[in-house]
């Protein structure tokens, strides 16, 4: 896909692309900074040992202090950021016993995984009792890491998987509204369909359209107070 594509390249990208993290001129700063929002209000629910599920670089590690240890798995990769993965392996079918995880951490993965029931069996099944599933995931965004690219979840999808296996459903919440994720969605086909890897110009020029769009999507998410169709959900279930 030429949009996934052209983001790997962006983010190991040198020089002034890589400034752009963090701001609105990055092409897909909606949707990081909307997951990043919700994720810090899931803080009380990840504490002690807990487990980072499809972990990759371990990018919101920052955002958990109450962490007392954090054991990462991910699948072996030659393309994936493998570093300060602590266990290779997969997630349905968890090297770990019973119950001996305060909590489980699993962002933008359930979509990739074929057997998605299996996935959260798995994670209630080494969650201590009393201990707490906090899961993210799209229910709108395009095709990315194909062909492994299976699903999209609505809140009803997520309560559904949860309650099946066995957890309470503490919350259910979208990261942003339609206006965000029509922004996004915008944003992201604009620079990486068109941006690539033509001259910096170009790229610059790409960047700044990027970001006033964004802004202006961002601020009418804000007035409507983030209704309608969200890029992803947020789920918080305890065992």
């Amino acid at each position: 896909m030429p949009e996934r594509a052209a983001e790997t390249s962006f983010g190991r990208a040198s020089g002034w692309r890589k400034r752009l993290a963090g701001t609105w001129l990055h092409p897909l700063h909606i949707a990081r900074r909307s997951l990043a929002r919700v994720l810090a209000r899931a803080r009380p629910h990840v504490h002690g040992l807990t487990l980072d599920l499809g972990s990759g670089g371990k990018r919101y590690e920052s955002f958990f202090p109450l962490v007392s240890r954090w054991v990462s798995l991910d699948l072996p990769s030659n393309s994936a950021d493998e570093t300060g993965v602590t266990v290779f392996g997969s997630g349905l079918c968890l090297p770990f016993r019973d119950g001996v995880f305060d909590s489980v951490l699993c962002t933008e993965v359930l979509e990739h995984v074929p057997d998605p029931a299996r996935l959260v069996d798995e994670a209630a099944r080494v969650l201590r009792p009393g201990g707490c599933l906090v899961l993210t995931t799209p229910q709108t965004w395009g095709l990315h890491e194909v062909p492994h690219d299976y699903y999209r979840y609505t809140e009803y999808g997520l309560r559904y998987l949860a309650e099946r296996s066995g957890l309470t459903v503490e919350a259910v919440e979208p990261t942003c509204g339609i206006f965000a994720t029509v922004g996004q969605r915008l944003s992201s086909f604009l620079f990486f369909e068109w941006g690539g890897r033509r001259p910096v110009v170009v790229q610059g020029a790409l960047a700044l359209a990027c970001a006033a769009g964004q802004l202006t999507a961002a601020g009418l998410d804000a007035l409507f107070r983030h209704r309608g169709d969200p890029l992803d959900h947020m789920l918080v279930a305890r065992r």
